[in-house]
C-alpha cells in the first residue's frame, strides 16, 4: 500500500523537481565571458559619449531658462492683471459717484 502511494506521488514530485532544476543548476559563466571579452564601442557609443560630458551643463541651462522665462511670465502676468483692476476701480468709483449725483437729483 505504501508503495504505492509512492508511486502516485513520485511523478508529481519528479514534474516539480524538474521544474526547479534548470533554475537551481543554472549556472552564471556565460555572462561573466560576455562582460570580460570586451568588443570594439561602436561609433554611435563613441559620439554619445562625447556628448554625455555636455549634457548636463545643458540641462542645468536650459532648465534654468525655463524657469526664469516662467518666473518672467508670471510676474508680468500678476503686474498685468493689477493695472487691470486698479483702471476697474477708477470706472467702478466714477460710476458709483455719477449714480449718486442721479440719486441725489431725483430726491
Amino acid at each position: 500500500m505504501l508503495s504505492q502511494s509512492a508511486r502516485r506521488l513520485t511523478p508529481a514530485m519528479l514534474s516539480l523537481q524538474s521544474a526547479r532544476a534548470p533554475i537551481s543548476r543554472r549556472t552564471f559563466t556565460s555572462t561573466h565571458a560576455a562582460r570580460n571579452s570586451s568588443p570594439q564601442p561602436s561609433a554611435y557609443k563613441e559620439g554619445m559619449n562625447q556628448y554625455k560630458t555636455f549634457m548636463g551643463p545643458f540641462a542645468k541651462v536650459f532648465l534654468g531658462g525655463v524657469f526664469v522665462y516662467q518666473v518672467i511670465y508670471w510676474t508680468w502676468l500678476k503686474l498685468e492683471m493689477d493695472e487691470t483692476k486698479v483702471r476697474k476701480n477708477e470706472q467702478v468709483a466714477v460710476l458709483e459717484k455719477q449714480a449718486r449725483e442721479i440719486a441725489d437729483t431725483q430726491k
